[in-house]
């Protein structure tokens, strides 16, 4: 074929064709997970193992609505929304989003008295920085049924002054992900991935939550996430049983 007679038509020829098969690879990974459930997410730990798959761009479905689709998709960043007397806080944790809660709060000025968490987690920083924001703001937190509270959403709820999961509610730990560098030495990046570390066990000291929250978390590799029965959400306090 004369479009392959030289050696840079035939490179190009390659390339070509890896591109498409990455496209189709793509396209039907897209397909089979396009409404499939997260495996046993919603299940008690009694029926399942308590490390699950983890999909921070999906939610389930509230299984309690057998109406609804199987899957959602979860916001790239946070969306807030006063309703009633409470703030509703839903989606990924992006970079940026705890200055944006403050702004929100500034601008809206909601007269509320607890928040309302579906959140897939998303950047710790902000995760730290928001849930300081709740606890200064006299705020309690819940996780209704239905809703997620994971990776690194676990430390907005451990802001709230007093603390709720409903039954359905999922709450899961797993390993954090501060960002790999390939510029700084090897040295130099687990210094400070050592400090942002250390910055959580902090928070979590400053929270009253117990610190062996952190360590059921470094035991679960990111991409897998480890959901916490009420009996341990009790024993580690990240739940109090005085919600008013």
């Amino acid at each position: 074929m004369r479009w392959l007679s030289t050696p840079q038509s035939a490179i190009r020829a390659v390339l070509l064709s890896q591109i498409l098969l990455a496209g189709f690879i793509i396209f039907s990974d897209l397909r089979q997970n396009r409404g499939a459930p997260a495996p046993g997410l919603f299940a008690p730990p009694a029926e399942g193992p308590s490390i699950r798959p983890y999909r921070p761009d999906l939610r389930p479905a509230n299984p309690d609505d057998p109406g609804a689709p199987a899957m959602r998709p979860m916001p790239e960043s946070l969306a807030f929304e006063a309703e009633g007397d409470a703030i509703r806080i839903s989606g990924q944790i992006a970079v940026g989003d705890a200055d944006r809660f403050l702004q929100w709060l500034d601008q809206t000025r909601p007269a509320v008295t607890r928040v309302w968490l579906d959140s897939s987690g998303g950047s710790v920083s902000d995760a730290l920085a928001i849930g300081r924001t709740i606890r200064s703001s006299g705020y309690d937190t819940v996780v209704d049924a239905g809703s997620v509270c994971l990776s690194a959403c676990p430390y907005l709820m451990a802001g709230g002054v007093q603390r709720r999961a409903d039954k359905g509610a999922v709450i899961g730990v797993h390993q954090h992900y501060f960002g790999q560098s390939t510029i700084l030495p090897a040295f130099m990046a687990i210094r400070d991935l050592q400090r942002a570390q250390a910055g959580v066990m902090d928070y979590l000291t400053e929270m009253d939550v117990d610190l062996r929250l952190m360590s059921l978390g470094l035991r679960t590799p990111p991409e897998e996430i480890n959901v916490l029965s009420p009996e341990q959400m009790r024993d580690l306090r990240l739940v109090t049983d005085q919600v008013s």
